[in-house]
């Protein structure tokens, strides 16, 4: 604060002009705003709700479109046998179908067959397997066989037979070969189909 130099009146120091006598005042830069109206702020308010409503328009819009469909249809499902060549297929079938016996208390003998021509695991072409076993349970068949349904395609496994010697019954079990070429046996690329395996095609034999 400062007085007036003329009537001595305290003065806060932003006056331009005494209030007593009309003096004209020298107010330093510092002080001028001292006192004085503030400026107005920016309201942020409008800027917040453009924002929140561009972003529902283009949500809104990007539903539609392919990028919408992207989005709520997810990532493509994995193929279970991708990498999986034929003869992995032939093996996987047999070591499930192993384990499915011994977890009932029985084993198998597996017998491979090519054109009617007794053939290998290995064949180069699609083969017939014939596995010859006896179950306590006739019904145990469906929890070996059912598993490997699904790699019967893969394995180039057209019919898939099992004989149960001591209920003295016959399942066979069959597939449509989407790729039956011999020639694209060995293909591990090549995309696996879907199998269609009809299970207890034919009659128990007595």
């Amino acid at each position: 604060m400062h007085k007036c130099p003329t009537c001595k009146v305290p003065l806060h120091g932003w006056e331009e002009n005494c209030p007593s006598c009309g003096t004209k005042q020298v107010v330093r830069k510092s002080e001028r705003s001292y006192g004085g109206q503030a400026q107005p702020g920016v309201n942020p308010l409008p800027f917040v709700l453009g924002i929140v409503i561009i972003g529902a328009v283009l949500m809104f819009a990007m539903n539609g479109s392919w990028i919408g469909q992207v989005m709520r249809r997810g990532p493509e499902p994995q193929d279970p046998l991708g990498g999986v060549n034929m003869v992995q297929a032939r093996q996987l079938i047999q070591q499930k179908i192993t384990e499915g016996l011994t977890s009932v208390g029985a084993k198998g003998k597996f017998s491979w067959a090519s054109g009617g021509q007794p053939g290998d695991i290995n064949a180069p072409g699609p083969v017939e397997l014939t596995v010859d076993t006896s179950l306590s349970d006739p019904n145990a068949r469906r929890g070996i066989i059912d598993p490997i349904k699904d790699y019967m395609d893969r394995a180039k496994i057209p019919t898939l037979t099992m004989n149960d010697s001591k209920s003295h019954a016959t399942w066979t079990y069959t597939c449509a070969l989407t790729t039956p070429n011999p020639d694209d046996a060995q293909d591990a690329t090549a995309p696996a189909g879907d199998a269609v395996p009809q299970g207890d095609s034919a009659p128990p034999q007595q």
